[in-house]
């Protein structure tokens, strides 16, 4: 259990520390091309607005009449071309002075895509271009973006290595120091597992004296009521500090069971068998549906303990004069195990709660049943030591199914 908490311990630091440096990476990566963007739209419309130039306060000078956010080396850096054409799509002037890396001929083969494409803004390779009518038709600017592009992408891998180098220091960090951060949790854990375990011990002798004692009372002076009381009391302390010792065994990591092939069937109807009596006792039919020939590799003992703590579970909470069903079948390399049976106060969902210790749904109503809500917590156990999984949910609000899948 230690192990497992430790894991969740590192699992979870792990994918906070991801998810935080993944939002970070991903809106500094978002926020650096979307202003690669912008940069490129502000060129492009005051380009588009000077009928492809940037516009100059006197036309002799050169001094460029630029807004404020852009940069004044912006005419001298910019790298760009325009296609003129007129209504009809004719070519009308092709300038590619700005730039040396396009020629007409591939000017106009970026001018026709874009006029195919019929969008008026977008990208075009490493371009960016705005379509803008004219009174002569229609104006072509393509601005290169290219170097800020692999600016963009040299800060994204930047970004991503940084990211990955620091989850992995993360993760060994937090490996190294997570036996420390729950050596408090892992130390209280032992102690109330050695706590459960002598106190088992210790309850033994005085509930044994107690048991003798009653029998001694009930040799010299006969059975009555209060003696009953002190056996059924006694039997019931006895049960619970067993299934307490128990199940601080099955929540040892070391505590390996002994496992071997047997009859999971035979178990199964046997364990069964013991229970008809008290079914018919309370009333309740027991009804069996065990497919035969279903052989399993685990612990023989506990399973049958398992069987055992199911149906004892639905003989308690079942409604009187009514069926329980026990299943055994096997679906391909899988066995299900399942009791079936009605009971009150239910509602379509989930009950895997029932399966958390001393949990009682409903204790004003369950305070004349015995137990005291460890029973299932001890199925889980078993079902946790064989690898399997084990569930209850009720279905139409009427009947509840307890399923074991192993």
């Amino acid at each position: 259990m230690i192990e497992i908490l430790r894991r969740k311990f590192i699992v979870i630091s792990v994918s906070a520390a991801f998810i935080v440096v993944f939002v970070i990476g991903f809106f500094s990566n978002l926020s650096n091309y979307s202003q690669i963007g912008r940069n490129a739209d502000e060129l492009l419309y005051i380009l588009a607005e000077n009928d492809g130039y940037f516009p100059k306060e006197d036309e002799h000078d050169l001094i460029y009449k630029l807004p404020p956010k852009i940069s004044p080396e912006a005419p001298f850096s910019t790298r760009f071309f325009t296609v003129k054409m007129d209504e009809e799509e004719s070519v009308i002037e092709v300038d590619t002075g700005k730039i040396s890396s396009i020629s007409t001929k591939q000017a106009l083969t970026y001018a026709n895509e874009v006029l195919e494409s019929e969008k008026k803004s977008g990208f075009e390779g490493e371009y960016k271009y705005l379509v803008v009518n004219k009174d002569y038709g229609s104006l072509l600017v393509f601005v290169n973006i290219g170097q800020d592009l692999q600016i963009f992408y040299s800060f994204l891998k930047s970004s991503i290595m940084t990211g990955v180098i620091g989850i992995i220091g993360v993760f060994i960090i937090v490996l190294v120091f997570s036996k420390k951060a729950i050596a408090p949790i892992a130390e209280s854990y032992e102690k109330q597992k050695q706590f459960i375990t002598n106190a088992g011990h210790e309850l033994k002798t005085p509930l044994a004296i107690i048991n003798t004692d009653a029998e001694v009372i009930e040799m010299n002076y006969g059975e009555s009521q209060w003696t009953k009381s002190i056996h059924n009391q006694v039997r019931r302390l006895s049960n619970l500090v067993e299934s307490l010792v128990s199940l601080t065994r099955m929540d040892e990591e070391k505590n390996q069971l002994l496992k071997n092939e047997f009859s999971l069937s035979e178990l199964v109807l046997e364990t069964a068998e013991e229970f008809h009596e008290i079914s018919t006792v309370k009333g309740k039919e027991l009804v069996l549906e065990v497919e035969k020939g279903i052989n399993y590799v685990g612990n023989e003992e506990s399973l049958g303990q398992l069987v055992a703590i199911l149906i004892d579970n639905a003989l308690k909470y079942g409604l009187k004069d009514d069926s329980i069903t026990v299943r055994l079948k096997r679906q391909g390399k899988k066995c299900f195990l399942q009791t079936t049976n009605r009971s009150e106060n239910l509602s379509v969902g989930n009950y895997d709660v029932l399966f958390e210790r001393f949990y009682r749904a409903d204790s004003s109503r369950n305070s004349k049943l015995e137990g005291y809500g460890i029973g299932l917590s001890v199925a889980k156990a078993i079902v946790a030591k064989h690898k399997g999984k084990i569930s209850a949910e009720s279905l139409d609000g009427d009947k509840i199914i307890f399923t074991v899948q192993l």
